[in-house]
């Protein structure tokens, strides 16, 4: 009888909000919480003790490889965001110019399955697709245009973009559909308006469909960011050396979130993966706040 009078009157709304705070308390701030909290010890196979600020003395000065997969991860996110952007904006464009409904969803689809299908599928099919030398479908397709083969995942030149090109290719179709619905909740008025004071295409597109999906443009720009900070899956799966080491090479592809999971899971330094990971977790909020400021004063209109 209690239940009964009392979700009528306070309303369901409160119980899914009570439910979803619940969540968010055990699956992301108690966790964010504990990783605070373990940075100030050292928790390695045998050995538990206080460290206070050790580990984040370490980390500022003597530990070189974290800041160089931080350069790697920020120059990885630099390749990713303006290609999922871009290409997201282009298909949209192009989809959205389809007139007939079947056809119009027969490619949306299409391009939102590489998002669905899981990474580590992804990342072993595109692992065989950057083979070396003439194994590699991409070497075989450049070999048609008489371009020399290229060791995709073997060479610091190569390695970092080779794993920016998949992220890009499978984020797009994602980035896509969000634009599309932005591109569908403008009204058509606007268009017809430029068009009669001689606007060509390329201005109505400049000066009426970009300002008006700017909110779209920065939520892709900040979801594709985060995703790109947290990119881990394609290193582990197409990055292995001789050895079993991945990252390489030369840390050419040893990403953030890879490289705390190195220290903190596959050696075992725990306390200092777990200063690592708040460091890495002030920079990612900061980035993300920084975006946020800058995009929304840039789409106020």
């Amino acid at each position: 009888m209690v239940t009964e009078n009392w979700l009528p009157k306070h309303g369901l709304g409160r119980v899914v909000l009570l439910a979803a705070f619940a969540f968010m308390a055990f699956m992301i701030w108690i966790p964010i919480l504990e990783m605070f909290y373990w940075s100030f010890f050292v928790k390695e196979p045998g050995i538990f003790e206080f460290a206070g600020l050790d580990n984040y003395r370490r980390l500022f000065t003597n530990d070189p490889i974290f800041w160089k997969s931080l350069s790697v991860t920020f120059n990885f996110a630099l390749m990713v965001v303006p290609g999922v952007v871009g290409l997201g904006l282009l298909l949209a464009v192009a989809v959205n110019t389809i007139r007939n409904t079947m056809v119009r969803g027969f490619f949306t689809v299409s391009f939102f399955t590489a998002y669905v299908v899981p990474l580590v599928a992804v990342a072993l099919v595109w692992r065989y697709i950057y083979l070396p030398g003439k194994q590699g479908l991409l070497n075989v397709v450049l070999g048609w245009f008489g371009i020399s083969p290229i060791r995709w995942l073997s060479t610091s030149e190569w390695a970092l973009r080779s794993l920016a090109l998949l992220r890009i290719w499978k984020e797009a179709g994602y980035a896509m559909v969000l634009f599309l619905a932005g591109l569908q909740a403008i009204p058509h008025v606007y268009y017809e308006a430029a068009e009669v004071d001689g606007a060509n295409a390329w201005r109505r597109f400049w000066h009426i469909t970009v300002p008006l999906l700017m909110p779209t443009i920065a939520f892709v720009v900040v979801i594709t960011t985060l995703s790109a900070f947290l990119a881990f899956t394609e290193v582990y799966v197409m990055t292995v050396e001789s050895g079993g080491n991945r990252g390489g090479p030369n840390y050419a592809t040893n990403l953030m979130a890879f490289h705390i999971f190195n220290t903190a899971i596959a050696y075992s330094h725990e306390g200092y993966g777990s200063a690592m990971a708040a460091i890495y977790f002030l920079i990612m909020v900061a980035v993300g706040y920084a975006q946020y400021r800058f995009i929304r004063a840039t789409y106020e209109y």
